[in-house]
């Protein structure tokens, strides 16, 4: 996947040996598997890296790219926590410097697509495709959290040791070393042992004992130490929630998330192997040159090719635009112009007649992805590259979530609602739909 470098990924350098390679893998895995908690397409990532390095042929050729594609980067300054940090302030900053260029105007499209004058789009001026787009959650929230709860959790320790010292419990400062030495672990990104997660349960049983007598002896610092067990039985899980969220943030280089376009029209994946792959479609490749020289100019716009319907193999939404809180499952279609309505069983009418091809399942699609992501609002679009020159209007009741367009109002009407939205991306919305991806 374009902008992750496989030896960051794996935590190794680029000389790593076998030996090094396949440690670092495992410890991943055990963080990021779909059975832990991890994100799916997170853990094929890993995978990828992994049979990637470890195959001498294929490190080799991967070298090869890597050295030529990959400029030397420097050391970030010591108040950034994350490289990624640093390379986005850089950017940001270069940014604001100069004016900011105005977008480039579309040229010709190989797909016989026909130019849309950019005077006729009313919002091509008003976006700055070069803007600064914000990913929500933010990048090193997860290292910030650790780190206020683990100070929290420190103080608490040394206010429960140094009373226990005084009142002779001298062993205790021998004890008190197996908590820190988990949150060193974890600190230094590493999966903890499972032997050292299960001595940490021994040690906070133990300390609740502990608290507890010393409440029954009247001792009020009974109460910390509890209270410091309560913290200790929370440190497994939420090192593992440490480890997950610093892997899939360094998954999101600068370049991983600038980059607006993903899965690529043309191939389908099949259920079964013997079954024919199918080329894609002339309609698609113009509306895949239609996103890309057009929709690619809104910062926050996210392009997708080639869908699956949730919990499916097989690529059956032919596009995706993500923007903000809107999502368009778009299909695209090779056909005459007219006035499109609903025929009240999910397909279309031309004209008030039916006609081949206008039974569609785009309706439910709709449903099945609003179901996915509640928090987004989905449209489907019919979008229509009419065979001869005429209009494309639509009228469909509140109920069909469907719009049926020619290019021009997708880019000038449509275009202009996406354009609107705030320059934000949700981060698991993003995931969701990238992990849906089989084009």
């Amino acid at each position: 996947m374009g902008g992750v470098d496989y030896y960051e990924l794996l935590e190794i350098k680029p000389g790593a040996s076998q030996a090094e390679i396949k440690s670092a893998h495992r410890s991943l895995v055990k963080v990021l598997h779909p059975d832990a908690g991890g994100s799916q397409i997170m853990f094929r990532l890993v995978q990828e890296a992994y049979e990637t390095l470890s195959d001498p042929a294929r490190r080799a050729a991967y070298d090869a790219r890597r050295s030529r594609g990959v400029p030397e980067q420097r050391r970030p300054a010591p108040e950034w926590e994350t490289w990624e940090e640093y390379q986005e302030e850089a950017a940001y900053a270069e940014q604001q410097e100069r004016p900011p260029e105005p977008p480039p105007r579309p040229a010709g499209f190989a797909s016989g697509l026909k130019a849309i004058p950019l005077e006729s789009i009313p919002w091509w001026r008003r976006v700055n495709p070069e803007a600064k787009v914000h990913w929500r959650p933010g990048f090193g929230w997860a290292q910030r959290w650790f780190f206020m709860v683990a100070a929290v959790w420190t103080a608490l320790l040394v206010g429960t040791v140094v009373p226990m010292l005084t009142s002779g419990f001298s062993y205790v400062a021998v004890v008190v070393i197996v908590p820190i030495a988990y949150v060193a672990v974890t600190i230094a990104g590493k999966a903890t042992p499972k032997f050292l997660a299960v001595i940490t349960y021994i040690w906070a049983a133990g300390m609740a004992a502990i608290g507890a007598y010393a409440l029954t002896a009247g001792h009020l610092y009974g109460i910390a130490v509890v209270l410091l067990a309560a913290g200790v039985f929370a440190l497994p899980p939420l090192g593992r929630w440490y480890l997950a969220s610093r892997v899939t943030e360094r998954i999101f280089t600068h370049e991983f998330r600038t980059f607006n376009l993903f899965g690529a029209p043309g191939t389908r994946l099949l259920p079964s192997e013997d079954e024919p792959v199918k080329d894609c479609s002339k309609s698609e490749w113009m509306t895949l040159d239609l996103l890309s020289g057009y929709l690619g100019q809104i910062p926050a716009a996210r392009i997708f090719h080639g869908l699956a319907w949730p919990g499916s193999s097989k690529a059956e939404v032919d596009h995706a635009v993500l923007c903000g809180r809107k999502l368009l499952l778009i299909e695209s279609k090779l056909w005459p112009a007219g006035h499109y309505t609903s025929d009240g069983n999910g397909g279309l009418l031309r004209d008030g007649e039916s006609f081949e091809g206008a039974s569609l399942r785009l309706s439910r699609t709709v449903a099945a992805y609003q179901m996915l992501l509640p928090r987004v609002q989905v449209e489907g679009i019919v979008l229509v590259h009419p065979k001869e020159p005429g209009l494309v209007t639509c009228r469909m009741p509140d109920t069909v979530p469907l719009e049926v367009v020619s290019p021009e109002t997708f880019v000038c009407h449509i275009g202009g609602l996406l354009a609107d939205e705030p320059p934000v991306v949700e981060r698991d919305v993003f995931l969701t739909l990238l992990d849906q991806v089989k084009a």
